[in-house]
């Protein structure tokens, strides 16, 4: 009975790898678009350690200046994952932003709390991005307030596609993958 036991639980700690844990050199091209103003972000696994994934993130300028850098990390807390992501501006001011995206074993309608606020388990939805067509995007949103949400939209082997942000003034800001590389 133990062993059958200790397989299952093995197997329910691993339903969430398939969202994160990609190898080092993975790369993922998004453009946001914030009120109008486009921008390109990058982003490449630089490596894992203890179950946590690293990023490198950078938005740029049209320019190609880099707007903002972070280091962004993808870990299961609580059995959650979550991402965690420490940003440098240009001027050099520092910001940590941590907020939990997919609940392990949740499904649609669920509901879990987490620093960041509410999120619910929207179910699977077909997403469109420049990159291509995801059948079973995963979508989650976490709800800031009554009209501020964040829409999740997550694929296994693949990761995060695409994150669209509902502002309580109408405002458009969305983050969509337009190319995805696993490394060789």
């Amino acid at each position: 009975m133990k062993p059958i036991l200790a397989m299952i639980l093995c197997l329910q700690a691993g339903s969430l790898d398939p969202y994160y844990k990609l190898k080092e050199g993975t790369t993922w091209t998004y453009k946001r678009l914030e009120n109008g103003v486009e921008r390109k972000v990058t982003a490449r696994v630089t490596g894992e350690k203890d179950g946590k994934v690293s990023l490198e993130w950078k938005e740029l300028n049209a320019d190609g200046s880099v707007q903002e850098e972070a280091v962004v990390t993808w870990s299961i807390v609580e059995g959650i994952l979550t991402a965690e992501a420490a940003t440098k501006t240009p001027d050099g001011e520092e910001q940590k932003l941590v907020f939990g995206v997919l609940k392990e074993g949740s499904k649609k309608d669920d509901r879990w709390t987490t620093n960041a606020g509410e999120f619910t388990h929207l179910g699977t939805a077909e997403v469109k991005v420049p990159a291509g067509t995801y059948a079973e995007a995963v979508r989650t949103q976490l709800k800031l307030s009554e009209d501020a949400k964040i829409d999740f939209y997550l694929v296994p082997k693949v990761g995060l596609v695409k994150i669209e942000i509902h502002e309580p003034d109408g405002g458009e800001n969305r983050f969509e993958l337009s190319e995805f590389k696993e490394p060789k």
